[in-house]
């Protein structure tokens, strides 16, 4: 195994020994009796209500980076962007110390069944989507933290510090990449200029024009497709909009009590943990859930419940995923050993017709 290979192996493991560790920890105070309530409670109708939101913020993710290949000029059929979203899904969810590994999946098996597209329109087609998913992602996030603020305080300077931290670094990148967008400004050349690094030493380069190409393409939607960045925002809206649906259903179901800006800033630290390189965030959501229910009055117990069904859900949703990557990897591997045996066929074939 490469050593970068290794490498990303032991940093899974460490996270996720540290995730069943802090998970541990967790359930020993809210007790361990909350994983059955857990399961009766995914596995019944309110469950099946649950997952049937799931299955439509999925619909819904999908429609936005259809929206997105669109308007590049091209029709792919939303059935083949879907299985290709929740490969990228389930190892992003899985494996979140591999960065930006399921958005690599996407932009593979996209490219591998469309050859038609370049990689250029590939690459910038799922950096475009990540973008906008991220921008909408950072605004319920403060507004959920925002809502929190009127009922109670981080458990301590420290872990507020790091909050304020990741949202503002979060924050900052997004805003910086938008500003430079505006005035139709290369960010990659700043970030070169930056580091002392000669940037047509990389442009003279096959990939590094590649990159500088992708660039362009992603610069050139946000700055001339201004009704196509519209209509991906609006999608991206409604998605997490419908996460917190979710989540205040699963609050009602628990509590039997709903109000807005409580659902609100109990969504806001359902986010938080996807800031941390957690497998399936566990531990970490746990953690950040019963504190959040504790301090917004509910009590914490329901925290860990509505933490697990709510990881259950989308371990559900990985499931497709998982079939489809080992679906697409098995033909990819049978094209390349009949690729293989074709060479092999015809370099013996061209050695017998020389031996005659």
């Amino acid at each position: 195994m490469p050593k970068t290979g290794s490498k990303k192996v032991v940093k899974f493991l460490i996270a996720l020994l540290a995730s069943l560790v802090l998970f541990g920890v967790v359930m020993e105070i809210v007790g361990w009796e909350n994983i059955q309530a857990s399961f009766s409670l995914l596995f019944s109708l309110n469950g099946f209500v649950v997952f049937f939101l799931a299955v439509v913020i999925v619909i819904v993710s999908v429609l936005r980076w259809r929206s997105v290949v669109k308007a590049q000029g091209y029709n792919i059929p939303f059935r083949d962007l879907l299985k290709f979203d929740l490969v990228g899904y389930a190892i992003s969810y899985l494996t979140p110390v591999a960065l930006f590994g399921g958005e690599v999946f996407r932009i593979y098996f996209l490219k591998k069944k469309y050859q038609f597209l370049s990689w250029q329109k590939t690459v910038a087609s799922v950096v475009i989507d990540k973008i906008i998913d991220s921008t909408v992602f950072l605004v319920f996030l403060v507004a959920g933290l925002s809502s929190f603020v009127f009922y109670g305080n981080f458990p301590s300077r420290t872990i507020g510090l790091f909050v304020f931290l990741a949202v503002a670094g979060l924050s900052g990148l997004l805003l910086f990449f938008y500003f430079k967008s505006s005035r139709r400004e290369s960010v990659l050349e700043w970030f070169l200029k930056i580091l002392g690094i000669n940037k047509e030493k990389i442009k003279g380069t096959a990939n590094g024009k590649i990159v500088f190409d992708t660039e362009r393409e992603i610069l050139s939607f946000f700055s001339e497709k201004k009704l196509a960045v519209l209509e991906t925002m609006l999608i991206s809206f409604v998605k997490y909009f419908l996460f917190l649906i979710r989540c205040a259903f699963l609050i009602f179901l628990l509590e039997s009590k709903l109000g807005i800006l409580k659902s609100l800033a109990i969504y806001g630290f359902s986010l938080l943990p996807a800031l941390l390189p957690l497998p399936a965030s566990i531990g970490g959501l746990e953690a950040s859930e019963v504190f959040a229910f504790g301090a917004l009055g509910f009590r914490s117990s329901s925290g860990a419940v509505f933490s697990m069904v709510w990881r259950g859900v989308d371990l559900l949703i990985c499931l497709l995923g998982i079939y489809f990557f080992i679906k697409f990897g098995v033909k990819i591997a049978e094209i390349k050993i009949l690729n293989f045996l074709d060479k092999l066929n015809n370099h013996n074939i061209s050695k017998s017709d020389s031996a005659s």
